[in-house]
């Protein structure tokens, strides 16, 4: 199956590598399985299994009490696909693996910050403030994490504070207008899954500084690295082999770079499709 069982915390772990039609029965029997009141995950995976659950004409014999995206920006069409597919509604979560900033949605859509979380600054290109309204980018200074601490940490994206206030009456918590970080491609497996999150590839490899990938085909991709002196092919060979997990039998180009694509913003993509089956969100 793709999907574990954590006996311990009750949790339910389901293969965001793995959602492809042929796959979607055994991720339903599982959610059906185990009945797990919140879903919670990559808002682009929860949206493509929703999607080819209503593709597939399978539906849930319970209904979950929410669904709880994280990663990447959730649209108006992800609340749709996931609404029709579970009967629940989706909330997003706005947060990161450093641990340093927290942001959640509440029952009327308003995404607020947890300030005992991490302080949370939006700033211009000189590092002061911006007034409420105005894109800017992310600093996060955390306050849970005593492991490493992050002061005015740059996390890439960006954001705007609300010129208004939130109905649900929750004054006392920061309210975020537009959040536009974690926009990227999705790859496209052979198969017809749709994968993103990415990073994994370049996980434990220590003389790689950044890396993204580029989709080619569906059997093709370019993987470019901003690597450190000692980058070898023992790590080239590395990246390939941890694509094969993924993805099969594909060919992986890897190369080295001074920098690598970025947009408009400054933001490097961590994935970008230019197959003829291009997915994006």
């Amino acid at each position: 199956p793709f999907y574990r069982y954590n006996i311990a915390e009750r949790q339910v772990y389901f293969s965001a590598y793995h959602i492809a039609p042929a796959h979607v029965p055994d991720y339903v029997h599982g959610l059906n399985r185990y009945r797990p009141e919140v879903i919670t995950g990559y808002a682009f995976s929860q949206a493509v299994l929703a999607r080819m659950m209503l593709q597939q004409r399978l539906a849930l014999d319970y209904v979950p009490r929410a669904a709880i995206t994280s990663s990447e920006k959730l649209t108006a069409e992800m609340r749709g696909i996931i609404f029709r597919a579970w009967g629940c509604r989706a909330y997003q979560e706005y947060g990161s693996v450093e641990n340093c900033c927290l942001a959640t949605e509440c029952e009327f859509g308003g995404l607020h910050v947890s300030p005992d979380f991490g302080i949370l600054e939006i700033v211009d290109d000189d590092g002061y403030p911006v007034p409420a309204g105005v894109e800017g980018r992310v600093l996060c200074t955390g306050l849970l994490n005593d492991t490493q601490l992050f002061i005015r940490y740059d996390i890439g994206d960006v954001a705007a504070w609300s010129t208004g206030t939130c109905p649900c009456g929750r004054d006392h918590l920061p309210l975020l207008q537009e959040l536009t970080g974690r926009v990227e491609d999705a790859v496209i497996g052979s198969d017809g899954r749709e994968l993103v999150r990415f990073h994994g590839v370049f996980v434990n490899l220590p003389h790689v500084m950044m890396g993204q990938v580029v989709q080619i085909s569906t059997t093709e991709y370019l993987v470019r690295v901003v690597a450190e002196s000692g980058f070898g092919e023992s790590e080239i060979q590395e990246i390939r082999r941890r694509f094969s997990e993924r993805l099969g039998d594909v060919k992986v180009h890897v190369e080295t770079s001074s920098d690598l694509e970025r947009t408009p913003n400054g933001k490097v993509k961590a994935v970008i499709n230019r197959c003829s089956d291009r997915a994006g969100h």
